[in-house]
């Protein structure tokens, strides 16, 4: 017959003195630091320079131990037990809790509550440990419940916990964004601490609202610690938004004005570059949606100067990067004040496409200067216009512009380039790049297309078409944007002088992560990844 304990609820709450914790440290070598940074990474994908964690969850367990020296001396142990073959061959490193508790009440803290232990599969990155001694529930105390009520009253005032289950309710978070093991094969039954135990200490602890089961409430959180690590280190510095089921769930800013000094805000602008780039392709889709051009269209008749390079390129073609034409970068050394004049100039220095038309994907801006000449011809107005009238405001979009025609209190912030030093963008082409603008005026943006304000679905189900594959990369490149076509996922990015920006959505989930940076890194892409896998765990994939 199964025994059951029952745990006397105490009303109020239980006061104690802040001595009450007592550390008493477990061995943690750096072996012991490098094989549970080599778990991480081998089981969930993610490599960590040190075991800081963001713990989101409290997880109470029983040692299955009688005593609190035998259940201390095992954690103590640094290596997994040969006996526990299942554990061992996922990772050398043993069990590792953050607090033991004592059957009178008595808690030992054992590591730091922001490193991570492995003491719950597929949880451990956002999750702190409370080890209970006994062998079985009936073998708990209501002292025990007391501490651990405590503890979890401690740890909500220095974290962002939302989630409180026992260790037999792990696996209710499989499939959820902070579920992180992969390995299906993977899992063990637990029973501790049991139901009377949890119940006794969700009924203690009811006013803070924990969680039992997932409800995506910590995402934010996770999002800041994200983006401050990375500021922390100096990775990036710039703005941020991110978007989940429609709806804002995250808006904040790292680092300083490059030239000011002053902390950046939300609100400020930032240069796109090539994030610009799916303004352009949707100003095409408009027209084509209108009939006024088509994805099949040469386009050499709008270019007499170029019939040399452009003997069979469509539209298509120049919008996909696979129109054989090179970057004008790379033809000549572009001067502020630089115009789409100036770029056509270069371009027609090219003597032959690289490849043949729609053979294979060369990004170059060069093809984004011709399709902006484009729309603006079919149009009847400047390109700029167009975009504004047709785009910016059917998206209200009030703090997007080109950087050449932005006022003075309009102006991007400047960014920092590679070499420490300010920069300023000042050229003047319009297409491949050219606009700044807000995090808040990009996620306008994103949720007019989710929403189908700029494109009926049947036209914008051709803008997110693959259209051709990126050499040595995993995705492909659509109409003006990079594509995980089996995710759903689109997002472009780009960078100049030190500005580097992205915008990448989820149009199946209505999720969107932005980045503007105003200071160089290559971490952008990784950032990004990151957020990801806050808004959708093991279903992110890494940019490449």
């Amino acid at each position: 017959m199964k025994r059951s304990i029952l745990f006397v609820l105490t009303a109020g709450l239980f006061a104690c003195s802040t001595d009450r914790i007592r550390d008493k440290p477990i061995s943690f070598s750096e072996w012991r630091v490098q094989q549970t940074l080599a778990y991480v990474e081998s089981r969930y994908g993610v490599k960590q320079e040190s075991l800081e964690m963001l713990p989101v969850m409290v997880v109470s367990h029983y040692t299955a131990m009688d005593s609190l020296d035998v259940s201390f001396n095992y954690m103590n142990h640094e290596e997994m037990e040969s006996g526990r073959s299942q554990l061992k061959k996922a990772g050398g490193a043993n069990i590792a809790v953050h607090f033991l508790v004592g059957k009178a009440g008595d808690i030992y803290r054992l590591m730091p509550e922001n490193h991570i232990g492995r003491h719950a599969i597929g949880l451990n990155r956002h999750s702190i440990g409370i080890e209970n001694v006994g062998n079985d529930e009936a073998s708990l105390t209501t002292a025990q419940v007391e501490a651990n009520e405590l503890i979890v009253r401690r740890l909500v005032q220095k974290f962002p916990i939302r989630y409180l289950i026992g260790h037999s309710e792990y696996r209710r978070f499989e499939n959820t964004p902070i579920w992180e093991e992969a390995d299906e094969t993977y899992r063990t039954e637990k029973h501790d601490p049991g139901e009377s135990f949890m119940a006794a200490l969700r009924g203690r602890v009811a006013d803070l609202s924990l969680r039992e089961r997932y409800d995506r409430s910590e995402i934010a959180a996770r999002v800041e610690f994200t983006l401050a690590g990375y500021a922390k280190k100096g990775l990036f510095a710039g703005t941020a938004l991110v978007v989940d089921d429609g709806k804002i769930i995250y808006r904040g800013a790292f680092g300083k004005n490059a030239e000011s000094g002053q902390p950046l805000k939300p609100e400020n602008r930032v240069y796109l570059a090539s994030a610009a780039k799916p303004f352009t392709a949707l100003a095409a889709a408009m027209l084509e949606a209108k009939g006024k051009i088509s994805y099949e269209s040469p386009v050499a008749p709008y270019f007499p100067q170029l019939a040399h390079l452009l003997k069979g390129v469509k539209l298509k073609h120049l919008l996909a990067h696979t129109s054989g034409l090179e970057d004008y970068y790379k033809l000549g050394l572009p001067a502020v004040p630089f115009t789409n004049q100036n770029a056509l100039a270069l371009i027609a220095a090219q003597k032959q496409p690289l490849n043949p038309a729609g053979k294979k994907f060369v990004y170059a801006n060069s093809n984004y200067i011709l399709i902006a000449e484009i729309v603006a011809r079919l149009a009847g107005m400047p390109f700029a216009e167009f975009l504004r009238s047709e785009i910016f405001a059917k998206a209200e979009m009030t703090a997007t512009d080109f950087v050449v025609s932005a006022k003075a209190e309009n102006a991007p912030v400047p960014a920092t380039d590679a070499g420490g030093r300010l920069f300023r963008y000042g050229y003047a082409t319009e297409g491949p790049g050219g606009l700044c603008t807000t995090v808040d005026d990009l996620a306008r943006f994103d949720l007019a297309l989710f929403g189908n304000k700029l494109l009926k679905p049947r036209s914008q189900a051709k803008l997110f078409k693959a259209q051709a594959a990126v050499e040595a990369r995993q995705n492909q490149y659509a109409i003006g944007w990079y594509v995980y076509p089996d995710r759903g996922v689109a997002y472009h990015d780009g960078n100049f002088g030190g500005y580097h920006s992205i915008n990448w959505i989820n149009a199946k989930k209505k999720q969107a992560i932005i980045l503007l940076g105003n200071r160089h890194t290559d971490k952008v892409r990784e950032i990004t990844w990151h957020l990801d896998r806050a808004l959708n765990g093991l279903e992110a994939k890494k940019l490449d």
